[in-house]
């Protein structure tokens, strides 16, 4: 599955877990709604919005039912006088957010209200529309909707509300639907129909995606509802006391018969509501606030304080609604084809860019999981910073939770990919490389995999070959089992020493070994370290030499070829095996200089390039200029014998310095005084064969010269 793909698919998944309409998570909703809220809150409350609103609520509170001198439930005259001093006092609409039936209203004679309701002519009543049950209708003849001064003029609204999955309520239903499906307006809508003097009981035009009524163009939420835009939490409108409108000269309240003083709050000339112009042009809302009506429910808009001060009065949520529609301030939720749009491109992008970091090699992973980590911040405070300005400065609704939920998916998924998909690779590396490499070569392949391109490469690396001089000999003389355990200690041993110089093990053949640097991991002094291993396997067998002659086991002698040039590396094989090796010219001239020790007695044997390589760090001597089976151009050949690690060997130095000059004479046909040199070179080392070799080669030339164009080339003709 590509990047592309599986980003693809986790943000379809986010989209089934986020819409609605496909999948209902409690859990995401709930996280949708409470922000929302946030929102509502972060944008506060604009402290010059009572003065400005065209909304008035008179409220029925504690400080009315102590002050006025009828006790609760109060006399229908009340109502009344409060309708016609609102209506004196220039009231454009009222609306009596009280179900006024017998429960609420004194025993007194309703024709007084009926009269101030028709008089005036600027009241709407509160009704409750009965829903429909599961299996059955109660339909009732003259339905009055639960208030009994209905008839007088039908001017009514439902107070119905609609709370959200969590208890909130942050949504209006425009209008319901009675038993016989006749639409009723709700409660905010009768006053505007009032207000802008249309027919009672007109309800809004329902559209795909909005409703119009009369010049507003309202957004809808859902289906069925639109967002309230709170302006506020509760207390954000003006109040003013139902006791306070009817204080008039034909009201003597509690106050006043104690003092025995008129203080007339409504009609006194100095400071009463009638000519302060409270009212003037209003739409006026009349309202229980008083806890024991039950009239609360919780908004999105909270005071911040404490926990639940987020309670509002049925009252004031119908005020917001007013005011919403007479502002023509509405908020626009974001439609469901961006919303998926945008979960698209947060996952895609968020799993590519974490999953492109993931990828980048660096020994610092530390470092890409913070940039990772960062990036996905950035996202998410992006998100949430577009939301809370789209909606202070535009009343829009940007979708938030489920963006940030395709960031948090894109993030997620990519680590897990990566996860899966490393884990996959390390296991692949371990099983490859595991029996090739030392563990620490393997670990920087597994966390820099880059280093390593399986197939075939063309580099420069350096081979080396081994293998025991006389291994067939001492194989025929020897039981199976001895053979087997003696060699397993031998190549055990040589084995550590080209891993703890992060070489590379092709292969075993018997007693060889083959070995390589340079690859997987590029090593640019790899022909140093082939020779520095090679030193010290003959300084390892030196060691091991000595324990086995005290075990009376048989003494090896190990013949080392190194050669460096370019050769192509990387898994070859098929049918489901592979082997990681190099082929080329330049591997097999390792095999024979391998070879080539026999003829010279010695012990490592380098070509001329790797000798240029290391030289001045390790010690050695030219051997011959031969001539290869299978090769064209001549071959110088060197002799590894020391490391240069700044101490001086008086005797080797004088040894090395009459045999190269006995070389340089041989080379210029000067047969009896290279002869003299190599002898002088052999008092010095009486066990070097090469002296011994040129000694024979000078002394024989001495008598048979060779060809005028002879230059100094030995063939040989053997592998």
């Amino acid at each position: 599955l590509s990047k592309l793909g599986l980003a693809f698919a986790v943000a379809l998944l986010v989209i089934v877990l986020t819409q609605d309409n496909i999948l209902k998570l409690g859990i995401i909703q709930r996280l949708e709604l409470a922000s929302i809220d946030y929102r509502f809150e972060s944008r506060g409350t604009d402290l010059a919005f009572k003065d400005s609103s065209d909304v008035v609520i008179v409220e029925i509170s504690e400080e009315s039912f102590k002050s006025l001198p009828e006790k609760w439930p109060w006399p229908r005259s009340y109502y009344a006088r409060l309708i016609r001093n609102l209506k004196t006092a220039g009231a454009r609409a009222v609306g009596i957010d009280l179900i006024l039936s017998s429960s609420v209203l004194g025993p007194q004679d309703n024709d007084e209200l009926r009269a101030a309701i028709h008089e005036t002519g600027i009241v709407v009543l509160a009704g409750k529309v009965p829903q429909k049950e599961a299996d059955y209708n109660i339909v009732t003849a003259n339905e009055n909707y639960g208030n009994m001064f209905f008839n007088v003029d039908s001017c009514l609204g439902a107070v119905n509300v609609l709370s959200d999955a969590d208890g909130v309520l942050r949504r209006y239903q425009p209008m319901w639907a009675n038993n016989t499906n006749l639409l009723i307006p709700a409660f905010g809508f009768g006053v505007l129909d009032k207000h802008y003097g249309l027919p009672a009981l007109s309800i809004v035009e329902n559209f795909a995606d909005h409703f119009v009524f009369i010049h507003a163009e309202i957004p809808k939420y859902d289906a069925t509802t639109f967002l309230i835009n709170f302006y506020g939490p509760a207390g954000t409108f003006r109040r003013v006391n139902f006791v306070d409108v009817i204080d008039d000269e034909t009201l003597t309240t509690i106050e006043e018969a104690q003092t025995e003083a008129e203080i007339n709050l409504f009609s006194d000339p100095d400071i009463g509501y009638l000519q302060s112009g409270v009212f003037k042009d209003k739409i006026v809302i009349v309202g229980s606030m008083a806890p024991e009506e039950h009239d609360l429910f919780p908004v999105s808009f909270a005071r911040g304080q404490q926990a639940g001060d987020n309670l509002m009065y049925g009252v004031e949520i119908h005020a917001n609604v007013i005011e919403n529609v007479l502002r023509n301030d509405f908020i626009t939720k974001q439609s469901t084809t961006t919303e998926v749009l945008a979960v698209f491109f947060f996952t895609i992008v968020t799993f590519l860019v974490t999953s492109g970091l993931k990828s980048s090699k660096t020994r610092h992973a530390f470092l890409v999981e913070l940039n990772g980590f960062l990036f996905v911040l950035a996202e998410v405070f992006v998100v949430g910073y577009a939301a809370l300005i789209l909606f202070n400065k535009h009343n829009y609704l940007l979708t938030a939770i489920s963006p940030i939920l395709a960031v948090l998916a894109g993030y997620v998924s990519s680590t897990v990919y990566h996860f899966v998909v490393e884990r996959k690779q390390r296991m692949l590396i371990k099983s490859m490389f595991s029996t090739y490499v030392n563990p620490t070569v393997v670990e920087e392949l597994i966390v820099n995999p880059e280093k390593l391109k399986l197939g075939g490469e063309r580099r420069e690396l350096t081979v080396l070959f081994s293998d025991i001089e006389g291994f067939t000999t001492l194989s025929e003389g020897m039981p199976p089992e001895q053979l087997v355990g003696l060699l397993n200690e031998y190549l055990s041993a040589m084995t550590e020493i080209i891993f703890r110089k992060d070489g590379t093990l092709d292969k075993y053949e018997g007693d060889a070994i083959m070995a390589f640097w340079g690859a997987p991991i590029p090593q640019p002094d790899h022909a140093l370290r082939a020779c520095l291993s090679a030193l010290e396997m003959q300084e390892k067998l030196h060691s091991i030499r000595s324990e086995w002659r005290q075990q009376e086991k048989p003494a090896l002698n190990v013949r080392v070829g190194i050669n460096t040039g370019e050769m192509v590396v990387g898994n070859m094989g098929g049918m489901g095996k592979f082997d990681y090796t190099v082929i080329g010219d330049s591997v097999n001239l390792a095999s024979r200089l391998e070879g080539a020790n026999k003829q010279y007695k010695t012990g490592i044997m380098v070509s001329e390039r790797t000798y240029e390589l290391v030289q001045g760090k390790i010690r050695g001597r030219e051997l011959d200029l031969i001539a290869v089976k299978g090769r064209s151009a001549p071959l110088k050949i060197f002799e590894l014998l020391r490391l240069n690690d700044g101490g001086v060997d008086a005797t080797l130095e004088a040894f090395l310095t009459i045999y190269e000059e006995g070389l340089k004479l041989y080379r210029e046909r000067r047969w009896d005084e290279a002869r003299k040199k190599f002898e002088r070179a052999l008092h010095l080392r009486r066990d070097d064969h090469p002296s011994k070799m040129y000694i024979e080669r000078a002394s024989l030339y001495a008598v048979n010269p060779p060809p005028t164009e002879w230059d100094g080339v030995f063939v040989m003709q053997t592998k």
